[in-house]
């Protein structure tokens, strides 16, 4: 934690089912000296996925909703545009839809107002895929299933949850409804900065909008779980509950590196001895979480930090939760070998804006005009590239790499500087005896 500049993390690890080991660390609120508990409410990010996942699959068990279905045929408060007659239900919660992530920065003060959840959804829709075609992460997808639910129960998100899935799983204290009362509970977020986030909301809820403790993501952990180690009598069939886990296909882009394939609401991979493990993991403006899953054996752990920056240490807690299981690590961890590769790619970046700099000081001759302006044209290219970084609220680079991302920006931006002098600069004059 003192190494990434983490502020507090919540763990848990779960064994045949139930907790094995829980500890809180750092702070909830490091300005006022308030440490983390185990009772602190955590903004869960996209670990709503899954939990929105149940909520549909409590439809589709009442025979309300089917899986197969056009989601069109289910709405009556949102008009689809022409073309969405193939988009189903399956597509939308396996991620598959053909629609793009939308826009994850669209937050608001939890007094308001708040941009309306439908006029957002229209505001981000996008398709860039063919339904059914690829794997496209999207949060306007899982919106969109936020209005279905609320189109076909006739009540809002927040209550249909509350009383299918919430409620009936023990899970008290988690919400998909900000309140005031919570404030007393809720750490404060920060950013990659390391710096305070204010308190905020999003338009949808079912992508990224649970608010939830430890013990609410426990009971959870333990509710998806196999027999023997779920809870019997169950909230959902265990054909529903293989339904959720069966992998729908695989993903694609960034995420190969860290799971094979999505489920309903859940990504997959293999472990090495062969069992299936089912993950998720929430990343949002001043928060980040994770939950990761062996539902055949009971096996789990569940992170929730109150810190933007807490990716490397995910993934030290993943790796090191991979050995106690007798397991290769798990797709997430790899996460720790950024750091460093990062350090070796700073250090070369350094050596070579050095020699570059030795050849400008040394050189006696001008050199032929065209490498000249290739390597003129280089180092306007890195420099441009940094400060168009420099100027980003966020990349994925920035949470994988918070503690070195300026140094590896200094080494680029050096060599960028030394590269473009080496092209303007004159040669000193040749002297001969």
């Amino acid at each position: 934690m003192t190494r990434h500049g983490v502020t507090g993390v919540n763990v848990v690890v779960l064994r045949d089912g139930e907790e094995a080991w829980a500890a809180s660390f750092g702070f909830a609120d490091p300005a006022r000296g308030r440490p983390m508990t185990r009772e602190a409410v955590f903004r869960i990010e996209s670990i709503s996925k899954p939990v929105t996942a149940w909520g549909v699959m409590r439809l589709v068990e009442e025979g309300r909703v089917g899986l197969d279905d056009p989601v069109s045929d289910h709405l009556h408060s949102w008009s689809p545009p022409p073309g969405w007659g193939e988009v189903t239900v399956r597509h939308l919660l396996s991620q598959t839809g053909g629609l793009a992530i939308g826009d994850f920065t669209d937050r608001f003060p939890p007094a308001g107002p708040v941009r309306p959840l439908r006029e957002s959804i229209s505001r981000d829709l996008e398709m860039v895929a063919s339904p059914g075609e690829r794997f496209e992460y999207s949060n306007v997808g899982f919106n969109l299933l936020e209005v279905l639910v609320e189109d076909v129960t006739g009540q809002s998100f927040s209550r249909w949850m509350a009383d299918a899935v919430l409620r009936p799983l023990g899970m008290d204290t988690a919400t998909f409804e900000w309140t005031r009362e919570l404030v007393p509970r809720m750490p404060v977020g920060h950013d990659l900065k390391g710096d305070p986030v204010a308190r905020h909301v999003y338009p949808g809820r079912a992508s990224g909008g649970l608010l939830a403790s430890l013990d609410d993501m426990v009971r959870f952990a333990a509710a998806s779980m196999d027999l023997p180690f779920g809870p019997e009598p169950s909230l959902l069939t265990p054909e529903a509950r293989a339904d959720l886990h069966r992998p729908q296909g695989e993903v694609e882009g960034i995420f190969r590196f860290v799971a094979e394939g999505y489920s309903l609401g859940h990504f997959t991979e293999p472990l090495s001895d062969g069992r299936r493990a089912v993950w998720h993991g929430g990343q949002g403006h001043g928060w980040m979480t994770h939950i990761h899953l062996v539902p055949e054996s009971g096996d789990g752990v569940v992170i929730l930090a109150n810190s933007q920056r807490a990716w490397p240490l995910f993934g030290h807690i993943l790796r090191a939760w991979s050995e106690d299981l007798g397991v290769e690590p798990v797709g997430m961890a790899i996460v720790t070998r950024a750091s460093p590769l990062a350090w070796a790619l700073t250090i070369l970046l350094g050596l070579a804006a050095v020699a570059q700099g030795l050849r400008v000081i040394l050189r006696r001759h001008r050199s032929p005009h065209v490498p000249r302006l290739v390597t003129g044209g280089v180092g306007a290219v890195l420099l441009l590239g940094v400060g168009w970084a420099a100027a980003q609220d966020y990349l994925f680079l920035f949470s994988i790499l918070p503690g070195q991302v300026g140094g590896l920006g200094a080494a680029v931006g050096g060599l960028g500087v030394v590269l473009l002098l080496s092209a303007l600069v004159r040669p000193g004059p040749h002297r001969t005896s």
